[in-house]
């Protein structure tokens, strides 16, 4: 029978055998993530000095705009594809519009819907011009028995850099523009705003649009407001966003993702424009004798 080697006498250390411990207060990797976050930030601040002292040009900052020309750069040079409207869409869901709508200058007692599906091709329509694709059916039966259906659909967020078309607090927060066409052919268009104030149904503000209507080539024959229902929005705007099914698990989350903080920072700046405009206009006791503005 084998003899068994007895163990270190208590109070005595185990001799060292080479071997790093890894018990986990001394784990290696748990001192890589403190070297990762107590260590001093990389700046590149002796870089920049020695850059200067040689008398050398600064290094151009690569942001998104420059990255944004580098990818046109590509497309114009037949090294590159940007992303078109016909293109499988790279995200999308729907939208439900409810609301009335009636003659011009009349009261507005007609029932109108909208189902639609906001869709964008690509990442670079956003950056670029902050589009989004529209497609989808209008009923109203004022219009037509038959639902008309968008030909060409465009929805833009915060036109003209949410600045109000006239000195007004109204700022622009979504601008849609629709090209349908009915069952018998004919030609429609809607143009449709979101406008945010400084008040207090925010919410309802940013579900609200206002909409006109008329045939192809003649001025606007119908007016009045539809509103995204409150119990439709989580469901179809965040629960319902689609993406491509060609992407990975993990590409489809970082989509989705990309897209909702993108939406959501630019309806932060929608909403908090004309609050900040506001708070300026309440925080301004200056006694000016001569008006800054000209009436207009």
């Amino acid at each position: 029978m084998a003899r068994r080697h007895p163990g270190p006498a208590p109070g005595r250390a185990r001799p060292r055998t080479g071997l790093p411990h890894t018990g986990v207060g001394e784990s290696p990797a748990l001192k890589l993530c403190e070297a990762t976050l107590k260590g001093p930030a990389a700046t590149s601040e002796r870089t920049d000095a020695l850059v200067a002292a040689l008398g050398l040009p600064p290094a151009a900052r690569y942001g998104a705009e420059v990255q944004l020309k580098t990818f046109e750069r590509l497309a114009d040079n037949g090294l590159s594809r940007l992303p078109h409207k016909d293109d499988q869409p790279y995200l999308w869901f729907p939208e439900t519009i409810e609301g009335r709508i009636g003659l011009v200058g009349e009261g507005a007692d007609i029932p109108c819907s909208m189902a639609l599906t906001l869709s964008i091709a690509g990442m670079y329509q956003l950056v670029k011009d902050r589009r989004i694709d529209v497609s989808g059916t209008l009923t109203c039966t004022a219009l037509h028995p038959e639902p008309l259906v968008v030909q060409h659909g465009d929805a833009w967020v915060r036109p003209e850099e949410g600045i109000p078309l006239e000195h007004g607090l109204r700022h622009p927060f979504l601008l849609y523009r629709l090209w349908l066409r009915d069952a018998d052919g004919g030609s429609w268009w809607l143009e449709g705003r979101k406008f945010v104030r400084a008040r207090r149904d925010v919410w309802r503000q940013t579900r609200a649009l206002t909409v006109r209507i008329g045939v192809e080539g003649e001025p606007a024959r119908y007016e009045g407001e539809i509103v995204v229902p409150s119990d439709s929005y989580v469901r179809d705007q965040i629960d319902g966003i689609k993406v491509d099914p060609r992407l990975t698990a993990q590409e489809k989350r970082a989509a989705k993702l990309t897209w909702l903080a993108w939406f959501g920072m630019e309806t932060g700046r929608s909403v908090l424009g004309p609050f900040a405009r506001a708070a300026a206009d309440l925080l301004d006791l200056r006694q000016t004798p001569n008006l800054t503005e000209r009436n207009r």
